[in-house]
């Protein structure tokens, strides 16, 4: 049996897209995930979710599944419409360097949106775009506009807000196992 701090680690947001070891991160959406396609609802609901939690030590919002493919590329199999809103929000916050990137590896328009947001060209994915003004109306609309609560909500959901990241290991059958989670 596989030792489970190898493969199982609790991370923050900060970890997720901030944290390295000198070099970036790249998270690969691959073409077999479906676009982007959370909505005002969704992503609201995740805001406001966040929100009312400031008052707890941690607050946990899924996982992640990530393949190593290589020393600093992961392939997100599972997460991937959580992790593209998170990187929005980050982007909706005001932050402008993420350390780690996100990109789509075979939709080249949405792969262009996320890497110019919060400036988008006239070729750009709709709903990454309509996600960035979803994610800005709701902060706006539930965190307020004064400079310390929108710090205070960007301090607790870049420290405070957990995601669990599974690793795939190296000898699981990629498609066998997409098939699996995608089935139940």
């Amino acid at each position: 049996m596989k030792d489970l701090n190898t493969i199982l680690e609790e991370s923050s947001i900060k970890d997720i897209y901030f944290s390295n070891s000198g070099t970036s991160i790249l998270y690969k959406i691959p073409i077999y995930q479906r676009n982007y396609a959370w909505g005002r609802e969704e992503i609201r609901a995740l805001i406001n979710d966040v929100y009312d939690s400031m008052t707890k030590s941690v607050y946990y919002i899924g996982t992640l599944v990530t393949y190593k493919r290589d020393e600093n590329i992961y392939e997100v199999i599972d997460g991937q419409q959580r992790l593209t809103t998170i990187y929005i929000i980050l982007k909706a916050l005001g932050i402008e360097t993420i350390g780690n990137h996100l990109t789509y590896s075979a939709r080249k328009i949405s792969a262009t949106t996320i890497e110019k947001m919060p400036k988008f060209s006239e070729e750009k994915d709709q709903g990454i775009v309509d996600g960035f003004n979803y994610a800005k109306e709701a902060l706006k609309d539930i965190v307020g506009e004064k400079k310390a609560d929108m710090e205070a909500f960007q301090d607790f959901f870049l420290n405070k807000v957990h995601i669990i990241h599974y690793r795939v290991p190296k000898d699981v059958d990629l498609n066998h196992y997409f098939e699996v989670m995608n089935s139940r």
